[in-house]
């Protein structure tokens, strides 16, 4: 249970203890329920100005309670609402942690490893080869993007890939780096991709080139490279929306140099593959 659920129940225990003074107050003592609430709550809080005070054996029992019960789950609230206060600090200290090591790996690796990639999608050639040579790219293009690649298969083609590249992004220190920040095991998309692409290193120490491969150890090697494709494109278009929103100037300048390409889009162009009905 974290700070935000315990402040919950702390604050809704401590509400049915009030409605529970303040009926009791008002049918014991015969006041208003304005009054009645007004007791409760400066017995709970246990400030007792003495403007009103019980006069009953009950009334007193009844105030006892409240004191026990309420000042606790009273206390309880303020306590809670600092830690939930300085957690939400905290988790937006990490969140900002863990967008830098993102920005950072697809500065120096991941917009290279998805260029590369998608290069060799045979799905993607509106994005690879589009007839516009406009260079700058605009919000619109970018959702654009953003909704065609939702339907996207994300498949690479071994034919057009360059073995020698791909070896070179893999080998990135980078990379080793990154997976030994305990920052990426609480991204599970950042940490997939980077599992994935060690993987894949894996198997490129084993098998140098493609073309004396099986059919079978292609097909094998092109669905680890999809594994890698699908969530690295994922990862980057959920950065480039915290990106739009906390420093537009770098959104802005990360899509002029996306690693689809550098054109925009050619918006006449039909996707490749069937989109969904609405």
């Amino acid at each position: 249970m974290n700070a935000n659920q315990r402040l919950a129940l702390a604050i809704g225990i401590l509400m049915l203890i009030a409605i529970a003074g303040t009926i009791g107050f008002s049918r014991l003592e015969g006041l208003s329920a304005f009054d009645a609430f007004y007791l409760t709550v400066v017995t709970i809080t246990t400030v007792g100005y003495g403007d009103i005070v019980p006069t009953t054996d009950a009334s007193r029992l009844l105030a006892m309670g409240l004191v026990v019960t309420g000042f606790t789950f009273f206390t309880a609230v303020v306590i809670t609402s600092v830690q939930s206060l300085f957690e939400r600090r905290e988790e937006t200290r990490r969140s900002q942690q863990l967008q830098t090591l993102i920005t950072l790996f697809y500065s120096e690796v991941g917009d290279r490893l998805i260029r590369l990639l998608s290069s060799c999608d045979p799905d993607l050639p509106c994005i690879q080869e589009p007839p516009s040579t406009e260079k700058t790219w605009t919000h619109e293009d970018y959702s654009q993007l953003a909704e065609v690649l939702k339907y996207h298969g994300f498949k690479v083609s071994l034919e057009k890939l360059d073995a020698g590249k791909l070896k070179e992004i893999l080998d990135s220190p980078l990379l080793l780096t990154l997976l030994e920040n305990p920052q990426v095991f609480n991204h599970a998309l950042f940490n997939k991709v980077l599992r994935g692409m060690f993987h894949v290193k894996g198997e490129l120490a084993i098998h140098e080139q493609f073309s004396n491969l099986s059919d079978n150890l292609q097909a094998h090697l092109s669905n680890d490279l999809s594994k890698i494709y699908e969530p690295a494109v994922k990862l980057w278009l959920s950065h480039m929306k915290h990106l739009e929103k906390a420093y537009p100037s770098l959104f802005m300048t990360i899509l002029e140099t996306n690693p689809f390409g550098v054109a925009k889009p050619e918006r006449s162009c039909p996707p490749p593959f069937p989109v969904e009905p609405a």
